[in-house]
């Protein structure tokens, strides 16, 4: 199958080598001539225009930040998209921003996919998850090449459109919960009763791993952290945040669910973007960048 692509970064790129191990031929553009010549090599046919992609591919996945970015991409794919043709997002895009290009997009008889898409940087080894919203019919007949992306079992129909990136919004913003509860326990071990005693963070985090309720892949990480470093003296907490946990956050006063973890969580980032952050902070920027290479600053 040709699969066209738009926006070869960490998670486009990877994708890319997926689609190509399983057998497709991927013609791929990025605006970053980096990212495309790191394409080249895996085998991406690189064209230079958004528009030539479109010229040789029916099935068209983005890769690209939320926003009018987005909207510009399609804006130049428009007048070369033909009947039946499939454009799926795989970034992390507002769902309700999913449903108007949807609509947009029917209208020229061109099907829009919302794909929520999660698994960082070790997707490429292990496959990612993806969670699918559009058209039922248009996901059965992409399956087959989702599969060849996906990691067994991690892949799936959630509803119609908007519900593949509603449902990564409420993921990302579990994500945001989670990494507060471990950096935050970190910080009670490192800082409480006990600090005169120096507690090895390093082997309460290995322990965990065995048998505990709260071990994980997120556990995982956070040990590998702890075994190179438990001061974390030259790291800047500051960390960002990428728009999903807010909008979860609006979306839950909205439907008047409360979330009063996922908004700490999100009130927590700003903070830390004014003050510098603590050793919590410090934890979350170092998880963010293990599992999706995300950049943390440091201290010069």
């Amino acid at each position: 199958m040709k699969i066209g692509l738009i926006g070869l970064g960490k998670i486009g790129s990877s994708v890319a080598q997926r689609l190509i191990n399983a057998g497709h031929s991927v013609i791929g553009f990025d605006v970053d001539q980096v990212a495309c010549k790191r394409a080249l090599d895996i085998g991406v046919m690189i064209v230079p225009s958004a528009a030539q992609v479109a010229q040789q591919a029916r099935t068209i996945w983005l890769f690209l930040p939320a926003g009018s970015i987005i909207d510009q991409a399609i804006s130049e794919l428009i007048p070369h998209l033909k009947k039946g043709d499939i454009l799926i997002d795989g970034g992390n895009s507002k769902y309700t921003d999913s449903m108007t290009r949807a609509r947009m997009l029917g209208s020229f008889n061109v099907f829009f996919i919302d794909c929520g898409t999660s698994g960082g940087l070790q997707g490429l080894g292990n496959g990612f998850c993806l969670m699918i919203g559009g058209d039922e019919a248009i996901y059965t007949k992409i399956r087959p090449m989702l599969q060849d992306v996906a990691t067994q079992g991690g892949l799936g129909y959630v509803g119609p459109s908007g519900t593949g990136h509603y449902v990564k919004m409420v993921h990302n913003a579990i994500e945001y919960g989670v990494l507060q509860a471990y950096a935050e326990g970190m910080q009670l071990l490192k800082e409480g009763s006990f600090k005169d005693s120096q507690v090895d963070l390093e082997e309460i985090t290995r322990i965990w791993q065995h048998g505990s309720v709260i071990r994980s892949w997120i556990l995982e990480l956070l040990h590998a952290i702890l075994e190179r470093d438990q001061e974390l003296q030259k790291i800047i907490g500051e960390i960002d945040e990428t728009g999903t946990g807010r909008w979860a956050v609006e979306e839950a006063k909205k439907s008047g669910v409360p979330v009063p973890v996922i908004e700490e969580s999100v009130k927590i980032r700003a903070l830390s973007l004014q003050t510098g952050g603590n050793y919590a902070t410090k934890i979350i920027a170092l998880l963010r960048h293990e599992f999706g290479g995300h950049p943390y600053k440091k201290k010069h």
